[in-house]
């Protein structure tokens, strides 16, 4: 049989689309030359960081903690470079940085100011030291307290206070032997209350209020008064750095001061102060209103102290009656209901008082005709006030305060006649002292963006110095929901302090304005001068008063107010046995 040769165009047909796919895939499958791949290069090392050195210029050893403060924060905060601190430089600048990185590019200085204060127990009777007198008790030859006009004398003793290795600048270097050696704030808090004579020369801004600080010649750093460029207890250096790192450590070299309290400006001291004054009860009722009548002048009560309260950044007070021309005067002047005319508000004015709390046993005497009137009065004279309202919820209201920034918060609450004269949903009255009420408006206040949450509360039982257990348990409570302090009035008596939780209560300021001459007790009273510094108190003064002509507080010195501040201390010492 004849075979038939097909050809391959014919057998490939014949086959059909499938073998077609197959024949494909075994051609693919054949090997075939590849060309060998390229290395990739070795990638070369990143560059180091150019060294940022911090170092102390020359030999002054006293600044090597800051140039170690300085360095590790540097070391944090400013990205690209290696910052390592350097024992010492070679220049005659102070605190040196330079960098590998930027030499030859020029220099710029920035110039630090670290303050210093002689600080003593906060109950020893000065106020302020003139040049002289710091001198002579720094180097020894000043020995007694009662040289300097304190009325409580005593061998004038000092404490060592050298916190992290602090060294102390010479000018504030003392010869005289230290009783005892403070290695922080706390030891030395706890060494002036085993050596209540003892003074000790502190960093001002690690102070707070639990210590007195001396003014030196009624220059006064920590209240930011005074022309401070006069003020000789600071340690000034400059900062000497290569104009090439730029703007970015300027920056950062000036938030360091800030946080460690060094000045950069003696005219703005870092911390803010701001000078709060708060003052107790005013009433301007009874026999306080006839002598406004006969001497006519509704300001006078006020006059003596006007100029010093006035002197705050921010003023507060009690006001314990109406100012309305709608009530009628009573006659009696035994009368326990409190009212006088709407031209009473000069003496606020003048005094410069910027708020007042009506959450008292007198601001309702005349009802809500009294309290409508006196709230405006208040509000035409631009001053404001808490604690009472026309219903609950505006009694509850807090006096808000800006200040430098700093926001204020005061709360009103009258623990005496809230059942009789507290507001309602519909109705006018003051804001009663219930704890519930007490703790949601704290947390308010808080929420709100307050900074300090200040609460005024009137209580106590009357004629009496120690605060009771359910006053301390309140202001405990207050405190423990976020209170910054606590203020107190009503008993008509000055009360004891305490410190809780580093914070401080003020359980009665006494009588400010009055006519209870009956008495010792109810003739004087005192007002606080308050130093808030980086939104903390920093200073709690008391400011004896005595009440004059049935009207009108004068200020004492701290040798004729000794009495009344001995009264104070008298109190704080059974309410810290109390426990």
């Amino acid at each position: 049989m004849r075979t038939r040769l097909l050809s391959r165009r014919y057998f490939l047909a014949s086959l059909g689309a499938g073998a077609v796919v197959t024949l494909a895939a075994c051609q693919r499958a054949l090997p075939t030359a590849t060309p060998e791949p390229t290395p990739e290069p070795t990638p070369l090392p990143p560059p180091p960081p150019p060294l940022l050195s911090v170092g102390v210029g020359g030999t002054n050893t006293t600044l090597l903690p800051i140039a170690q403060q300085l360095s590790g924060y540097l070391g944090k905060v400013v990205p690209g470079y290696n910052v390592q601190f350097a024992a010492s430089a070679a220049t005659d600048a102070d605190i040196v940085m330079t960098s590998d990185g930027t030499a030859g590019q020029g220099r710029e200085q920035d110039r630090l100011t670290r303050v210093f204060a002689p600080v003593t127990h906060w109950r020893l009777p000065l106020r302020n030291v003139e040049r002289a007198e710091l001198n002579n008790i720094l180097a020894g030859t000043m020995t007694d307290w009662g040289q300097l006009g304190s009325p409580v004398a005593g061998k004038i003793e000092r404490l060592d206070f050298t916190p992290g290795g602090l060294v102390l600048p010479p000018e504030v270097t003392k010869p005289i032997p230290a009783v005892a050696a403070c290695a922080d704030y706390e030891a030395l808090v706890a060494a002036l209350d085993a050596h209540p004579l003892a003074f000790a020369i502190v960093p001002l801004d690690l102070i707070d209020f639990r210590v007195q600080v001396l003014a030196v010649g009624g220059l006064d750093p920590l209240a930011g008064r005074g022309d401070l460029n006069a003020y000789p207890l600071k340690q000034d250096f400059w900062l000497t750095w290569d104009s090439g790192l730029g703007s970015g450590l300027h920056t950062a070299v000036n938030a360091f001061a800030l946080a460690q309290g060094f000045w950069t400006d003696l005219a703005r001291p870092p911390g803010n102060p701001i000078n709060v004054t708060v003052a107790g009860d005013i009433i301007f009722g009874r026999t306080v209103h006839t002598r406004m009548v006969r001497y006519g002048d509704f300001a006078h009560p006020m006059r003596l102290v006007a100029p010093r309260l006035k002197d705050a950044d921010l003023t507060i007070a009690d006001l314990e009656c109406s100012m309305s021309d709608r009530t009628e005067k009573p006659d009696d002047p035994f009368t326990f209901m409190f009212t006088t005319d709407a031209a009473a508000v000069q003496g606020l004015v003048l005094a410069g008082i910027d708020g007042v709390s009506l959450a008292n046993n007198h601001s309702m005497n005349f009802g809500k005709v009294g309290l409508e009137d006196t709230i405006a009065t208040l509000q035409a004279n631009g001053i404001k006030w808490f604690g009472g309202g026309m219903t609950l919820p505006e009694a509850r209201k807090p006096g808000i305060f800006e200040v430098k920034g700093v926001k204020f918060y005061f709360l009103g609450y009258d623990g005496i006649t809230a059942e009789d004269y507290g507001a309602g949903a519909t109705w006018a009255g003051t804001c009663p002292l219930d704890l519930t009420l007490v703790q949601e408006d704290i947390a308010a206040a808080k929420a709100a963006g307050a900074d300090l949450v200040i609460p005024f509360f009137h209580w106590s039982e009357e004629y009496v110095a120690v605060p009771s257990a359910l006053m301390r348990r309140i202001a405990h409570l207050a405190i423990d929901w976020g209170a910054a302090l606590v203020l107190g009035s009503h008993p008509h008596w000055v009360q004891g302090t305490e410190w809780y939780k580093g914070k401080p209560i003020l359980y009665s300021l006494g009588n400010f304005v009055f006519d209870q001459e009956w008495s010792i007790e109810t003739k004087q009273g005192m007002f606080t001068e308050i130093v808030i510094r980086n939104k903390l108190p920093a200073r709690i003064r008391l400011v004896p008063v005595q009440i004059e002509d049935y009207n009108q507080p004068r200020i004492l010195d701290v040798v004729e107010g000794m009495p009344i501040l001995q009264r104070v201390y008298d109190a704080t010492d059974v309410v810290k046995r109390q426990g």
